[in-house]
């Protein structure tokens, strides 16, 4: 396994301008945007919100058993809508507190390439992200978006591991918005 440096920021930093926020639409994710917005406010930087999609999978159909299963367009479209309404709220958190904030959107088939090429895209001095906290075995089987990120990326990766709390308090937030957690 690759090994990451470990990165402080102190006073003598280079100023960090804005932090590339990626989510996958789970409250997890949401509970550490929202850390990220507030940590953003102390540093007086911008965020950009990232919701990365993935990419279309053609249906495999099994002969004699039919099933409904959306077209391309309506796949993207209705993804489209539901990162829109998801990162809508890490926005309006943003603006709360006075952080700038922009959104993006991404259909592709690596979400972790996806982050470090966003980061690197928009200028991002770091990238703010939530885990699971998954290790040993599970991640051995499952991967993990945020070690990828962490030996691929150019920049700080901070990765938050929210509480339970903090969890339930973004899923009561995400449903109040009709966004089912």
């Amino acid at each position: 396994m690759a090994v990451s440096n470990v990165v402080t920021l102190t006073r003598d930093s280079p100023k960090v301008e804005s932090i590339l926020v990626p989510t996958d639409g789970s409250a997890l994710s949401m509970a550490a945007a929202l850390k990220a917005v507030e940590f953003a406010q102390r540093l007086q930087a911008s965020i950009v919100a990232f919701n990365s999609i993935p990419v279309y999978q053609y249906p495999v159909y099994v002969g004699g058993i039919p099933f409904e299963y959306p077209s391309e367009a309506d796949y993207e479209t209705q993804c489209r809508a539901v990162a829109e309404r998801y990162l809508g709220l890490v926005a309006d958190a943003a603006a709360k507190q006075g952080v700038p904030v922009e959104t993006r959107i991404e259909f592709n088939g690596n979400t972790a390439q996806a982050i470090v090429e966003l980061a690197q895209r928009e200028h991002c001095g770091m990238i703010f992200m939530g885990s699971h906290g998954r290790g040993g075995l599970s991640r051995a089987f499952l991967g993990s978006v945020a070690l990828k990120t962490l030996t691929q990326a150019h920049v700080p990766v901070m990765v938050d591991h929210p509480t339970d709390e903090e969890i339930a308090r973004a899923e009561e937030l995400m449903r109040q918005n009709a966004i089912e957690p």
